[in-house]
């Protein structure tokens, strides 16, 4: 059996589910190599770890072997071992029921069990981000799609290189059937005896801008040349590391090595943007770092963005929903919830914003801001 990616129906699917004794196990996980057998290790010490909680419950032999059978079954079978990303989570339901579900990125090893499933350390990969990248050098052009841990080639409708007349007679064909005045005296290229190499690369950079799907900002990667003038003929915000080094025939790793990192960069600063702005509201009435108040407008759709550290240490108590009531407590007690996770299902539930963000240098581990 393979785990499930992660999506946001699944992820809905799941925070929906409640009862009386829900599991969440989390763990890093390797696609290969001899560490796999360590994450095999892992899933067996916190199933041993969630068997031994059962057991001071009062729950009896056959019936805590009843809850994990299903999972423990996944620690002697290959294929699933074989199918995982850089993190793992298992979610195991009252009555046995297992789902498995892969991660992109890696998560904090820990288990722990509620009535409803913690759902907190899926929310950064919700929004792994992704943007487009033009591969641009004169021997091969390529669009790719890059996220901070992989990138795969998009099928769109570019020149295979800069000598690749047949693309552009093709594209003048085009146009004569449908004429467009912002490019009706532009010489195909390859055909201006008169045009120097510096007009031809224009002209061939421009075409390249027009096939792109519309959308920025995007990553461009290449002769430093080229991208240079590439920015200088799209009105597209373009994001490009320095001397990125790539020279044809490139292939989708070294997409990633290059890419990654501006990638990570752009989401990076995307999400401290909303944790900045949401600050900036705190004490204006419009923003809350209170738990109490922030479930209470979770609950009544009253939160319009969430911004919320995954990692933060969870906040124990009760919730009840119906009389907007909430009890903190210092020490957990077995019925206990993580509010914090609470605060982020609910939130998304009634349709708010929300963004996740690690501010190692604030005592906040979230901050809601009203919609009204």
């Amino acid at each position: 059996m393979r785990p499930l990616s992660l999506d946001r129906n699944l992820f809905d699917d799941l925070a929906q589910r409640d009862g009386k004794n829900l599991i969440s196990i989390f763990l890093p996980t390797h696609s290969k190599g001899r560490d796999v057998a360590q994450d095999r290790i892992r899933l067996k010490n916190q199933l041993a770890s969630v068997d031994a909680e059962f057991e001071r419950l009062g729950f009896k032999p056959r019936e805590r072997r009843q809850l994990l059978e299903r999972a423990e079954d996944w620690l002697d079978d290959r294929e699933f071992w074989e199918h995982q990303g850089r993190g793992l989570a298992v979610y195991i339901d009252d009555e046995g029921g297992a789902t498995s579900v892969s991660l992109r990125e890696s998560v904090e090893e820990s288990s722990v069990v509620m009535s409803v499933f913690l759902m907190r350390p899926l929310l950064a990969e919700l929004q792994i981000p992704e943007l487009a990248v033009l591969a641009l050098t004169k021997g091969e052009v390529g669009l790719f799609v890059a996220s901070p841990s992989m990138a795969s080639r998009v099928d769109v409708d570019l020149p295979e290189s800069f000598d690749d007349v047949n693309w552009f007679v093709d594209r003048e064909r085009q146009r004569q059937q449908h004429p467009d005045r912002s490019v009706s005296g532009r010489a195909r290229h390859g055909h201006d005896p008169s045009g120097q190499e510096g007009e031809d690369l224009s002209r061939f950079l421009r075409e390249v801008d027009r096939a792109l799907p519309s959308g920025d900002p995007i990553v461009v990667l290449g002769d430093d040349d080229l991208v240079s003038r590439f920015q200088g003929v799209t009105d597209r915000r373009v994001l490009s590391p320095e001397n990125s080094g790539l020279r044809s025939p490139f292939t989708e790793s070294e997409i990633l090595d290059t890419a990654g990192a501006s990638v990570e960069e752009f989401a990076r600063d995307r999400q401290a943007e909303a944790w900045a702005e949401a600050k900036q509201q705190i004490g204006t009435g419009t923003a809350t770092t209170d738990v109490s108040e922030a479930m209470s407008g979770a609950i009544t759709g009253r939160i319009g963005e969430l911004v919320v550290d995954p990692a933060a240490d969870p906040i124990w108590g009760r919730v009840d929903e119906t009389n907007l009531k909430v009890t903190i407590h210092e020490d957990r007690a077995h019925a206990d919830v993580d509010l914090i996770d609470r605060i982020v299902v609910l939130s998304m539930q009634n349709g708010a914003d929300v963004t996740a963000f690690t501010d190692p240098s604030t005592e906040y581990p979230f901050i809601a801001v009203t919609r009204f």
